[in-house]
């Protein structure tokens, strides 16, 4: 389908092939480029355009579903690539419309790499259910490629990311303001992802979301010594409400929150993203952001909770919290007056004011925590227990082995690791809800 069907059509869908025919085409895969959901393939394309006679070799990279329809329905994982390719191939061109003519500093085409083929539906040469094609660009080549660390990052990379996902939440807010139709209706195209099925049968977030909680309360039942005061008290809340049904919280937070809602990344984590560095290689000086799969409309607290508490330390935490909270402020609030052309006084941008900004923040941050439960161990464990896990979530994500290997993966380092995201998500109280009614 790669090197025969799809190329045909990367052909025919983009101005920059128009009088070119395929010369050859190479599609290879390994394991190690696939995601827990999804099958990548590296496409090499030789072209030559028919009248110049001139040939070019283009890297590319197509990402498909994985696995079989069971799986793909218990991960949710059409809803899930349907709405990733419905925001590469809708709503950030949209949202790149939208800037034309408008003078701002946003680049929004380097917000991810060239798309050069989407489509979500039946592909008859694939398979019989639906089917998620996505192409783009191979910026491996170019210099960009994951952190080397698989967990905490740096300030420069964090201030990296957090202008990145400040500009991309700006347009949500801009479109508000000036054009709310359009923005409803581009809205509209996200099927919504739940945590909970309507028919209450349990699904991937149901099982990870249930690891997680049990797994911190084991840890912290086993640390008295840490286990006390006000956070005791808060997440004994949580677990006498929501510890056998912790999707119902996240739905909970999931509900739209007006004026602050926008159209999230979703996953936005380290391994989401791709950097550029410079000759040192140790200094990132590009980005670009992929993986839109768990994209919903609600807080942007859930890429930027999900962002802090998973990539930092506690150090970082301690020291510079405030600090990295207020620079993807300045960059979402430089952005707005930017593409609105007005001054930050304008009263328009009233409610998304640093101190507005910071209550609707508390109020949803503890989604980061949940993510850190269950997911901080998968980033932080050995590569022989991530194999494992990764071996039983294909395989059966109900299973006993799925289980175990959940609970014990990273070990202690990474309950020690969970427990001070844990420390500082009470301190800072975004636990305090969890007492009220």
């Amino acid at each position: 389908f790669i090197e025969g069907e799809l190329t045909q059509l990367i052909l025919t869908n983009n101005d920059e092939f128009r009088d070119c025919k395929i010369l050859e085409s190479k599609a290879t895969t390994s394991p190690q480029l696939d995601g827990f959901m999804a099958i990548i393939f590296k496409l090499n394309m030789i072209v030559q355009h028919q009248k110049t006679l001139e040939t070019k070799s283009y890297d590319l990279i197509v990402k498909l579903m994985k696995g079989s329809e069971d799986f793909r329905t218990v991960t949710k994982s059409f809803t899930q690539f349907g709405n990733e390719v419905y925001i590469y191939g809708k709503v950030i061109p949209t949202f790149g419309t939208f800037l034309e003519n408008k003078k701002t500093s946003i680049e929004w085409k380097n917000w991810c790499p060239k798309v050069l083929y989407h489509y979500y539906g039946k592909v008859p040469t694939l398979s019989a259910i639906p089917e998620s094609v996505l192409v783009l660009e191979n910026i491996s080549p170019l210099g960009f490629r994951n952190p080397t660390s698989r967990l905490e990052l740096d300030l420069d990379h964090l201030f990296f990311m957090l202008k990145t996902i400040g500009e991309y939440h700006a347009l949500t807010y801009a479109m508000r303001v000036t054009n709310e139709t359009q923005l409803n209706e581009l809205i509209g195209g996200i099927v919504p992802l739940s945590y909970q099925n309507e028919n209450k049968e349990e699904n991937l977030y149901d099982v990870l979301h249930k690891i997680g909680l049990v797994r911190l309360f084991e840890f912290l039942d086993r640390r008295p010594d840490v286990f006390v005061g006000k956070m005791k008290e808060e997440l004994e809340m949580l677990r006498r409400k929501y510890v056998d049904c912790p999707t119902k919280i996240l739905d909970l937070l999931r509900r739209d929150d007006y004026p602050y809602s926008v159209i999230q990344h979703g996953d936005y984590n380290r391994n989401n993203v791709l950097f550029k560095y410079d000759e040192a290689g140790a200094k990132p000086v590009d980005m670009r952001m992929i993986d839109f799969q768990e994209v919903r409309y609600g807080s942007p607290a859930f890429d930027l909770s999900f962002l802090l508490f998973m990539n930092t330390t506690a150090a970082t935490r301690e020291q510079s919290w405030e600090d990295l909270l207020r620079y993807y402020h300045t960059t979402l609030f430089r952005s707005l007056t930017e593409i609105l052309g007005c001054d930050e006084d304008d009263e328009r941008l009233k409610v998304y004011r640093f101190e507005a900004f910071l209550e609707h923040f508390a109020r949803f941050a503890i989604y980061g925590v949940f993510i850190s439960a269950h997911f901080l161990p998968w980033m932080d464990c050995t590569e022989e227990e991530c194999e494992e896990l990764t071996k039983h979530f294909e395989q059966n994500i109900r299973s006993k082995e799925f289980w175990d290997i959940s609970m014990s993966a990273g070990g202690d380092a990474s309950n020690e690791k969970i427990l001070s995201v844990v420390q500082h998500a009470s301190k800072m109280g975004y636990l305090r809800f969890l007492l009220e009614d």
